[in-house]
């Protein structure tokens, strides 16, 4: 720490610590040599304290030890005095004991007391330092509050205080107690930690000292730990939707109250917003999020908070849309040798809002020819969605604009901004016009005509169509070729219906294009054709082949040929009816068709004619043929009846196509799950539709199959699967929809219960009101209604079976009670009330009556006791002190009698001129 003065020939220390001590050298030098000089500095100090005593407070009969250290340079020496005494001048004491720095007292006594000095010296100077030890005896008491209660979640750790006072130092032991067993621990702190609580425990903190037992109650109440039941959920939301997260957690019943729920989006605090309504936080703990954006993508969690314990979950959200739209469309064009027709367009995709980009669109316009209202965008190419350029193959001579659009799960984004202008030079033309044909109508002219071919396939200015023409099959087999702007193209005097080869080639300012094939075309044609006859006609069954020829010129192309053929259905009776009309179209020059789909046992008429351009030529003279009898087809239906659990009533009907004569039917049942068919049963009037199975197992399904007869053969079964069925019963499982005034009733039939009738009892519950009965409902309907009732009313519903309730119900009709009902209740309610209050009145009046008697009594008696002895003032005086007191009850009750009419009670007279009397 020192520093170098004086021009290096002083080394200055400022303030002098103990790390300066130590050797130093002086070194100089010059030229002609150098030479140095050492130095020792010794650094000394003064005595200062590392350790001092503590101003304690003791109890008799406990040890003391007075711990003083102190440094400095040299080592200073330390002495003890006693309240200013070296304790050299104090009495000996054995118990007191000096052993450098360190002061022992051991069985310290009350006059003990006293202030212990401890001094440290050396050459440098002197420290001194007092140390009170107070020796007195206090009585012990506990400090901490009794009953105190300590709530803790369970497995948790806490703290139960004990805070004591006494000299000397209580001792502490702590109990718990429960039902089952007492459990000891001892902390002379006082406190005592309870690790992983499992339970509740009264906890007693209990201090001795000199046998003398102090106690303090403690409860350790304990709660169950917050558990999150169901947290939030990964969500990926679509923009623009509402997000919810669950934070279903079970807490402590007992804090319940206390518990708040605490949404975080990062970390950071959700506030519930009232203006916008973004966060909700409901009464569940569910939070929703309205309208969701990219901004609210991130990790969520909800905290269950009480004032014991905390439990969290996290979800997230991830915001899905689709994708935005790519940018920074470049085009660059290829090399020299593709003719300037592909060009790479380069694109930069937009943010994909945490869906994956799956594919990108490219789309092209053509302008330069195409009218401007008439410009579209078609889709060109698609590549999958890790591309970021494309090579893309373009028409000649054309003008472009492109955009390219990014699709993921979410849908497509907006489509680009367009790219710049890109032009491709001209070329030949690369195609040749399409469906070229002939269209000639007048005879001696051949037209040839064909599709015209967009502008931009025109590939360059200048565009014709060359058209080629040479008759086919004649002698001279050169082309002739003409240059048109647009279809049709003429050439006359060429016969009538006379074919040629023709062909259109596309043309323009550079070169030819593509030669094409040649197509068959014919001139006009001269009329209508002629009659055809039958050559033969070969019959199979359902299906025929005719085979005919021309009887005269047909005069042009038979454009297609028409078989019309009439049927007549042959039946069983043979009665003849007549069919519609079915017509078969024979495209080009055929001379034979194959006709199917004939019906079986059918007469039919058969005639051909001819089409071309001019129109339809003369039907040739029907031809008439039959087809054979066939096997019939399936019955067209097949039902049955269970008259009884044992047997079965098979009812069918004829087939819709007999196909010849029926002769009778074939019917064959079997169990179900049986591999062999019971022999067959044989009905030989084909009139029957009917039969009856019996001696059935009443447990088992049937197959019953039923097929009908003619000469040819055996027709397809129509299958069924059977069982007979049951004795029915009314329905004991019924649902009911309650209206105002109706019932809805409605049961699962039995699959195999018959039917069964039965009625539906039902009952208003009002005084007088008595059973009715519905109409008879069968119980295979499984629906009924019970209509009319009135609205607000109580109904018992019943279904009775064979005397035994089957089933019942007491229902009260929707709606509120009508005024004509609260009429009806509320004048039984006053019939009532009425009632009630006569009775009362009669009990009054009863207990009236009797007070009277007795008055009448009292009063008679006093009479006698006058006429037995001689009147006197005071006795006067003393009886009507004795009767006025009554006068005013006596007037009341005669008042009230004279109301009801019970003047005519005995005495009545006698005790009302008494009363008027006095």
């Amino acid at each position: 720490t020192g520093e170098v003065t004086n021009h290096g020939r002083w080394f200055h220390f400022e303030s002098v610590e103990q790390s300066d001590d130590g050797e130093y050298q002086c070194r100089v030098h010059n030229e002609h040599g150098e030479t140095s000089h050492s130095f020792t500095v010794t650094v000394e100090a003064a005595p200062y304290w590392v350790k001092e005593p503590q101003n304690l407070m003791y109890a008799p009969r406990e040890n003391v030890r007075l711990d003083c250290q102190a440094e400095g340079i040299p080592t200073p020496t330390i002495t003890w005095t006693m309240n200013g005494q070296s304790l050299s001048e104090v009495d000996a004491d054995q118990r007191r004991s000096v052993s450098g720095g360190v002061l022992k007292l051991l069985d310290v006594e009350v006059a003990d007391t006293a202030v212990y000095q401890c001094e440290a010296k050396n050459k440098h100077g002197s420290i001194l330092l007092n140390t009170y030890i107070n020796v007195v005896e206090l009585p012990a008491q506990i400090l901490t509050a009794d009953g105190l209660q300590y709530r803790v979640t369970e497995g948790g750790d806490v703290a139960l205080q004990c805070e004591t006072f006494g000299s000397p130092q209580p001792h502490v032991t702590w109990y718990r107690t429960n039902s089952y067993y007492a459990n000891k621990r001892t902390d002379t702190s006082g406190e005592m930690w309870c690790v992983r609580l499992e339970s509740e425990h009264l906890y007693i903190c209990e201090m001795v000292r000199y046998l003398t037992i102090t106690q303090y109650n403690t409860v350790l109440l304990n709660y169950f730990v917050i558990l999150v039941l169901a947290g939030p959920q990964t969500l990926r939301a679509p923009r623009g939707s509402t997000a919810l997260l669950r934070c279903e957690a079970f807490t402590d019943p007992r804090l319940k109250h206390e518990r708040q729920i605490v949404w975080r989006r990062d970390g950071a605090k959700i506030l519930e917003s009232a203006a916008d309504d973004k966060f909700t936080v409901f009464h569940n703990g569910t939070l929703r999020v309205t309208d969701v954006r990219p901004k609210d993508s991130g990790v969520y969690s909800c905290e269950v908070i009480t004032s014991l314990d905390h439990a969290q979950a996290e979800g997230a959200i991830s915001v899905v849309a689709p994708p935005d739209p790519p940018t920074e469309l470049s085009l660059i064009k290829n090399d020299a040798h593709s003719l300037n027709l592909t060009v790479t367009l380069r694109w930069t995709p937009g943010f994909a809002h945490n869906s994956p980009i799956t594919e990108f669109i490219v789309e092209s316009r053509e302008e330069q020819h195409t009218e401007e209202a008439r410009w579209r965008w078609e889709e060109l190419k698609r590549v999958p969605g890790d591309f970021r350029e494309v090579e893309l193959k373009l028409h000649p001579f054309c003008t472009y604009r492109f955009r390219v659009t990014a699709v993921n799960d979410l849908g497509r984004s907006e489509a680009s901004e367009a790219s710049d202008y890109h032009d491709t030079p001209p070329a030949i033309p690369s195609s040749s016009p399409s469906n070229v044909r002939s269209d000639s109508s007048e005879p001696g002219t051949l037209v040839v005509t064909w599709d015209e071919m967009e502008k931009r396939l025109h590939n360059g200015q200048g565009f014709k169509y060359k058209v080629w023409w040479r008759e086919a099959g004649g002698h001279d087999t050169r082309w002739n070729s003409s240059y048109v702007d647009r279809p049709p193209f003429s050439v006359t005097g060429t016969g009538t219906y006379t074919p040629f080869e023709i062909k259109v080639q596309a043309v323009n300012s550079l070169g030819e294009g593509p030669e094409p094939e040649a197509e068959r075309g014919h001139s006009g044609e001269d009329g209508k054709p002629g009659v055809f006859i039958f050559e033969r006609v070969s019959l199979l069954k359902s299906r025929f082949k005719t085979k005919h020829t021309k009887k005269s010129t047909s005069r042009g192309r038979a454009l297609r040929r028409s078989a019309t053929a009439g049927r007549w259905r042959n039946c069983m009776w043979r009665r003849r009816k007549r069919e519609t009309e079915r017509v078969v179209e024979v495209r080009g020059m055929k001379t034979s068709e194959e006709i199917t789909g004939l019906k079986l046992y059918s007469v039919y008429k058969l005639s051909v004619t001819a089409f071309n351009s001019k129109g339809e030529g003369p039907r040739s003279k029907p031809h008439g043929f039959e087809t054979p009898e066939g096997a019939p087809g399936p019955p067209a239906s097949l039902m049955f009846e269970s008259p009884t659990d044992t047997s079965l009533v098979l009812f069918w009907t004829p087939p819709t196509e007999t196909n010849g004569v029926l002769l009778g039917y074939i019917v064959q049942y079997q169990q179900d799950r049986q591999y062999s068919l019971l022999p067959y049963l044989l009905i030989s009037d084909p009139s029957t539709t009917h039969i009856e199975l019996q001696s059935l197992d009443s447990s088992s399904y049937y197959l019953v199959n039923v097929r009908a007869r003619t000469a040819a053969g055996d027709g397809p079964a129509v299958t069924r699967r059977f069982a007979t069925l049951l004795d029915g019963v009314p329905p004991s499982n019924i649902s009911m929809y309650l209206g105002d005034t109706y019932f809805n009733m409605s049961w699962v039939p039995g699959e195999r219960d018959r039917n069964h009738g039965f009625h539906i009892r039902y009952l208003r519950k009002a005084d007088g009101e008595t059973w009715q009965d519905s109409e008879l409902v069968n119980s295979t309907q499984g629906f009924y209604s019970l209509s009319g009732l009135q609205p607000g009313t109580i109904y018992h519903l019943q279904i009775l079976h064979q005397n035994n309730t089957q089933w019942e119900r007491i229902v009260q009709t929707e709606g509120a009670v009508t005024d004509a009902q609260r009429l009806r209740q509320s004048g039984l309610v006053h019939r009532l009330i009425s009632a009630i209050i006569l009775l009362l009145l009669i009990l009054f009046i009863l207990c009236l009556i009797s007070a009277a008697k007795e008055a009448n009594t009292q009063v008679t008696d006093k009479e006698a006791d006058s006429e037995a002895r001689p009147m006197k003032d005071e006795t006067f005086g003393e009886y009507r002190s004795v009767d006025l007191k009554y006068n005013h009850r006596y007037f009341t009750l005669y008042k009230l009698f004279d109301v009801l009419g019970v003047n005519g009670y005995k005495n009545g007279n006698r005790l009302t001129e008494k009363i008027v009397t006095g």
